[in-house]
């Protein structure tokens, strides 16, 4: 190749590329678009094993039981019940009585990149309803997976 059209190619490839990069950097943050609607991760880099892996040792480590079939296909559920504990990392919202279902879900969403999104819930004795009261705390526990994940 001469060197006119190696520049050419060097001049076009470069932009492109770093283009590129910009496009696939990681949002990273934990986010959602209305209250109530849920919280996500992006996890990049870690095998699905791991991430699943991560996301049942953090829950359960917070307190909160799988539900039966926890864990198939990319879907778990756990389930929490108020107390003094929880109050102090949820907040006085979630106290006796109160029951808490963290919906948890994983896709990948290309390779390589795996969106880990989590949907809490609250009862009172009633049907579970989408609560973003304990969100500032969901996004701990998705964070922790995320480093967790890196780490198994």
């Amino acid at each position: 190749m001469n060197v006119p059209v190696r520049r050419l190619l060097f001049s076009c490839l470069v932009p492109a590329f770093l283009l590129f990069l910009a496009a696939c950097g990681s949002t990273g943050g934990a986010i959602g678009s209305a209250p109530g609607s849920g919280l996500s991760r992006k996890i990049e880099f870690a095998p699905r094993y791991n991430i699943e892996k991560a996301i049942m040792t953090v829950f359960q480590a917070d307190g909160f039981q799988p539900l039966p079939g926890s864990g198939e296909g990319g879907r778990f559920a756990f389930l929490r019940r108020g107390d003094a504990i929880g109050q102090e990392r949820f907040g006085e919202w979630f106290g006796p009585g109160v029951s808490l279902r963290a919906e948890v879900a994983l896709n990948e969403v290309e390779f390589g990149t795996h969106r880990v999104h989590c949907v809490l819930k609250v009862s009172e004795g009633g049907a579970f309803v989408m609560t973003s009261e304990g969100d500032r705390r969901g996004k701990v526990l998705l964070q922790r997976v995320k480093k967790l994940a890196g780490v198994l």
